[in-house]
């Protein structure tokens, strides 16, 4: 089973508020999963929605050390 996030834990781990995940929520950007009255976020659909919307935040987290070592390379001429 994938891990669930609540609000609080996804506008702590992306460094946005809780107005922004209710932003992207209410426009149907955002899947969410309702148990009883809490609101929970299945990570492949919060992966998803950061690839859509917070690209530079995805690619930190994605790229490799070897990938990082080939962009210093092609900067610095070696």
């Amino acid at each position: 089973m994938e891990e669930l996030y609540t609000k609080t834990d996804l506008a702590e781990q992306l460094s946005v508020s809780v107005g922004t995940i209710n932003n992207h929520m209410k426009s149907g950007e955002l899947k969410y999963v309702k148990i009883g009255k809490a609101v929970r976020f299945v990570e492949s659909d919060v992966d998803a929605w950061i690839r859509r919307h917070y690209p530079i935040k995805y690619m930190s987290k994605s790229i490799t050390d070897e990938q990082i070592e080939g962009i210093k390379s092609s900067i610095l001429g070696e």
